[in-house]
């Protein structure tokens, strides 16, 4: 081993040594979560700085034009703790954008009480008088998320609001789903229907990149239909520089899915935004005029608004079943 390589490990070594002593005092001097939590930290710090000792190598975007699928990447000596942990968690691309899930709730919640009537009666009160801080204050409670956690398994969802002869929803009302799932505003013979908004909360604890994912705007046969807004808040902490983000679509939806023109709003992990604009047809995004499939088998499927020679590109098979995802639907008011 020549002099200069000696060099370059002491440094590399350095770097490691300095990044532990900081990320070690860091969680000493906060005194949060749980002693699990604790060793998971401590043991993800060891390997990371294990790994960059070593020299592990880290991908980054590299590309003029933005690729959902493979994008090119360039190696570097060091990836940030925050990337690495991530990379841990399996993060990985979806359709179009960042592939969510639902949010997952602790079954802890199995010995708490709560008090439905109670609890529908004051989250109608917020949502009522639009105050979203209010009803995001109340869905974080445990007392909220023990109430939703109860309907897990099924489909359906407690009720609070106008009702029909026959005791379906219809009018103005508020459910509460599983999986911390909310809507609130219009039904129709036991389903919604007419404007409305639906947010599903992501727990306080969860590790989870998505914090809240919401639809709000035209309801028909209990789902989005008509001119709607889709939107998602992040936590930043779980971000990395690979993935797209989407932050809002906003268009038209058919039975859940983009469909016509759509004006669409990314998000990267500094948080900062692009827009896009594209066409979907039930879900599918159409290709750009006048692009070409490229050598990879991708399509430009938007082009950004402010630059409309620079697009996003996706294969075939991601460019497909675009909308609005994990909305519960067919249940009745449970008892």
């Amino acid at each position: 081993m020549d002099r200069e390589e000696k060099i370059k490990i002491a440094i590399t070594a350095g770097i490691a040594g300095l990044i532990l002593l900081i990320l070690i005092l860091f969680l000493a001097l906060s005194g949060t979560g749980s002693k699990d939590d604790e060793q998971k930290l401590n043991d993800n710090i060891a390997e990371y700085a294990s790994n960059l000792a070593e020299g592990t190598e880290a991908s980054s975007i590299a590309s003029t034009d933005v690729s959902v699928d493979d994008a090119a990447t360039e190696s570097t000596s060091f990836v940030p703790y925050s990337e690495y942990v991530n990379s841990k968690k399996g993060t990985v691309s979806g359709n179009s954008f960042y592939e969510t899930k639902g949010a997952v709730l602790k079954d802890v919640y199995k010995t708490l009480k709560y008090d439905r009537d109670a609890q529908l009666q004051e989250m109608f009160t917020y949502f009522e008088a639009g105050n979203e801080d209010a009803v995001r204050d109340l869905a974080h409670l445990e007392r909220f998320e023990a109430m939703s956690f109860s309907l897990d398994g099924t489909k359906d969802f407690y009720y609070h609001g106008e009702v029909n002869g026959n005791g379906q929803p219809d009018g103005i009302g508020l459910a509460v789903y599983a999986n911390d799932q909310y809507y609130y505003g219009h039904w129709k013979d036991g389903v919604r229907s007419g404007d409305g908004k639906w947010i599903s909360f992501y727990p306080s604890y969860s590790e989870y990149v998505v914090k809240e994912h919401m639809y709000f705007g035209e309801w028909l046969d209990d789902m989005p239909n008509g001119r709607g807004q889709e939107h998602y808040d992040y936590n930043q902490e779980y971000m990395n520089s690979a993935d797209l983000y989407l932050q809002n679509a906003i268009g038209y939806f058919a039975n859940g899915y983009y469909n016509g023109e759509m004006y669409i709003i990314t998000v990267d992990n500094n948080y900062d935004t692009k827009e896009w604009l594209g066409t979907c047809d039930m879900g599918n995004w159409v290709q750009v005029l006048n692009t070409s499939e490229d050598s990879k088998g991708r399509i430009a499927t938007l082009s950004e608004r402010e630059n409309i020679d620079n697009h996003i590109w996706m294969v075939k098979n991601k460019a497909v079943d675009n909308g609005v995802s994990g909305i519960i639907t067919g249940g009745t008011i449970a008892k």
